[in-house]
């Protein structure tokens, strides 16, 4: 029902419904009431657990009075849940129908502090202005300077979790339109005074028109929160934001605990193994080593001789390109290297997963719910990745996901702006990212999606550079057609980074209704993973390998070295690097030739083909390749075609080795490995 009259100025009067909290006010209420009364359609007083005469004079008051509900509560529970047996009643009267949505509901305190006739011109302001909830913003001059203060770090809280332009968050008086307000009261739990700031950031979360700007003056100079209770608030505030965000989607049913808690753990993991990474000024990864390499070369040259250049000399025997990938973020970092040293690359990385995470959140909006962004950190392929440092892959898929959501948005120059950053990272992987969103979006909207293809094509043409570089790369000429179609498809297992964040996103309503089950198994899939493949580089510190050897044996700037460790262990070789050793080999697995090889002809072929005449073999890599390795260079010995110049206490080896000339042969492939 909607009470007859109108507002000031001809506009419908809603019906007004008015909740009273009350807790020892024996001295006040009922002058508050006789007041208030006159002015309100129904009037709900919640006797909070008063331990004075509060109660026997509510109950005589409202005897007689056919528009007052009176609740009684044995013990005292607090404002928040006074309040919200006050708001469930005034629920149960919408559910009756003796109230509309649009009416005006807002609670009052029962000490006098609430000036019921200042609640009339926040009303009318609430209706002329179409507003769904009006806080009123309270001459704080009464206050003492630190109440002031402690009253603005709050607001601004609020601003932060609301994203709202609050003004004085924690003010009592406030006025809702029904309906709103109780849409709130399913997702605030309120603790102490906490009521008052949870619904206001819930609100305004919602996308409910809230306004607090509306001046009002305070009667009565008093407050009863303390220190503590300001803390309950201030933590309150963005906790109201979060459990918005993880319950808003899901059916009542399924608003538990459960969902609060499985997104906060996985990010807070997710957190840490950052913070984990950070504290690694050479984070020792499976690829984390050709970063290092390559950024401490870029930066060397510009910064130290003045040029920019476009092989490594130092690695492949100085055929290796500068940029077989990652002109982002290589560039950034070799400018950064001189001020950051080699913890910059690590740097990136982090900051490339920070990245990638909130463009991925651009791209697909609907994973800003923390239910399905869980769902996505717990791809066990991301952190795989992640502790395995693909660095330029990430980089290229963050690009990726923003020039996805430009291009979605119609601005098609952003788009393929974004797309040549990604190609300029990491080439294959960029267009391994448009190749699948093309196949996504054909089979969604079963039609071609042309400008996408047109705009990829285009930034194609401009990152054209990055593609040639990466196919002037020596491994592309030496590995053979099988192994690199099989390294292509082993890297596309990478695509899931761009695959789970689609589907998930798509199919969001059914997987969020089995979000236990896939949370479950996912956890399960990536703890696997991470047992199979542990990330040591989290736990592990980077140490000179090679100091031995170097001490006895400083580098022949003429020579060719074959340096090999533990694939994890690759900071070994840029110990080499960095004393001015030549490598024979770039860092990609391919090139590194970890293998054991069928007989001593092709390992001669390849030592004479690559132009080794140094062969130093870390203990951790005899440790599994000892029978092959190791076996040709004992029978290089006897042949006299190897000496060995170290052996270390740790059973490091190292090999002077002159194969003969007739084992060189015009191609690696032709060494049959």
């Amino acid at each position: 029902m909607t009470a007859a009259g109108q507002e000031p100025g001809g506009i419908p009067r809603p019906a007004r419904i008015a909740v009273m909290p009350a807790f020892n006010e024996a001295a006040t209420i009922e002058d508050v009431l006789d007041d208030l009364y006159p002015r309100v359609d129904r009037l709900v007083i919640v006797n909070d657990g008063s331990v004075d005469d509060t109660g026997r004079i509510v109950d005589a008051w409202a005897a007689g009075r056919e528009r007052v509900t009176v609740i009684h509560f044995p013990a005292n529970r607090g404002l928040s849940a006074a309040l919200r047996a006050g708001w469930d009643e005034v629920r149960a009267m919408l559910a009756r129908g003796e109230v509309s949505a649009d009416d005006v509901a807002f609670s009052i305190d029962a000490d006098g502090q609430h000036e019921p006739s200042a609640l009339d011109g926040m009303i009318e302001h609430l209706v002329r202005n179409s507003y769904d909830c009006v806080i009123g913003k309270r001459n704080m001059s009464y206050h003492t300077p630190y109440k002031v203060v402690g009253n603005g770090v709050m607001t601004l809280i609020g601003r932060v979790s609301g994203w709202t332009k609050f003004h004085d968050i924690e003010s009592g008086y406030r006025v809702f339109r029904i309906g709103p307000l109780l849409e709130a009261q399913e997702y605030y739990r309120g603790y102490k005074y906490s009521e008052t700031v949870e619904v206001a950031v819930i609100l305004a979360r919602l996308g409910y028109r809230v306004d607090n700007s509306y001046g009002i003056e305070i009667p009565v100079a008093r407050t009863r929160t303390r220190l503590y209770d300001a803390a309950v608030d201030a933590v309150c505030m963005p906790l109201s934001w979060y459990r918005l965000a993880c319950w808003r989607d899901l059916p009542k049913g399924a608003r538990g605990r459960y969902a609060l808690i499985v997104p906060a753990v996985v990010a807070g993991l997710a957190a840490v193994v950052l913070v984990m990474m950070l504290t690694h000024a050479f984070y020792l990864g499976d690829d984390s080593a050709h970063s290092y390499a390559h950024v401490w070369y870029l930066s060397e040259s510009l910064f130290e001789h003045g040029e920019w250049p476009m092989h490594v000399s130092q690695l492949e025997n100085g055929d290796a390109v500068m940029f077989p990938y990652g002109f982002i973020p290589w560039v950034p970092d070799a400018i950064l290297r001189p001020v950051l040293g080699d913890w910059v690359v690590t740097l990136s990385m982090v900051a490339g997963v920070v990245f990638l995470l909130v463009a991925m959140c651009r791209f697909r909006p609907a994973l800003r719910n923390p239910l399905l962004f869980a769902l996505v950190l717990l791809n066990p392929l991301l952190w795989n990745g992640v502790t395995q440092f693909q660095l330029a892959t990430v980089w290229a898929f963050a690009f990726f996901f923003l020039a996805g959501a430009a291009f979605e948005r119609g601005r098609m120059v952003a788009a393929g702006g974004l797309l040549v950053a990604s190609f300029a990272s990491h080439p294959m992987m960029g267009l391994a990212a448009c190749g699948l969103y093309g196949v996504w979006e054909l089979v969604r909207a079963r039609t071609v999606p042309w400008r996408f293809v047109a705009v990829t094509c285009a930034a194609g043409a401009v990152a054209s550079p990055a593609f040639y570089l990466m196919f002037e790369t020596p491994l592309i000429r030496e590995a053979g057609t099988w192994r690199l179609l099989t390294s292509g498809v082993d890297n596309l297992r990478r695509l899931t980074l761009v695959g789970a964040p689609l589907a998930i996103a798509q199919f969001a309503p059914w997987v969020l209704a089995r979000h236990r089950w896939f949370a479950g198994a996912a956890a399960g899939a990536t703890a696997a993973i991470l047992v199979v493949l542990p990330p040591s580089g989290l736990w592990e510190q980077s140490q000179p390998r090679f100091e031995a050897y170097l001490a006895e044996h400083p580098i022949d700037p003429a020579g060719h070295y074959r340096v090999m460790l533990k694939n994890n262990h690759e900071d070994g070789m840029v110990e080499f690097l960095k004393k001015g050793a030549v490598l024979a080999n770039e860092f990609f697995t391919e090139s590194e030739r970890r293998q054991k090889f069928p007989s001593i002809e092709s390992y001669t072929c390849f030592l004479a083909t690559k132009e080794i005449d140094h062969v130093v073999i870390h203990h951790e890599y005899l440790a599994r390749y000892r029978r092959s390795e190791l076996g040709m260079l004992d029978q290089m010995v006897a042949a006299n075609q190897a000496q060995l110049e170290f052996e270390g206490a740790d059973g490091t080896r190292a090999y002077l080795v002159h194969p003969p000339a007739a084992a060189k042969k015009a191609s690696i492939s032709d060494c049959h490995l």
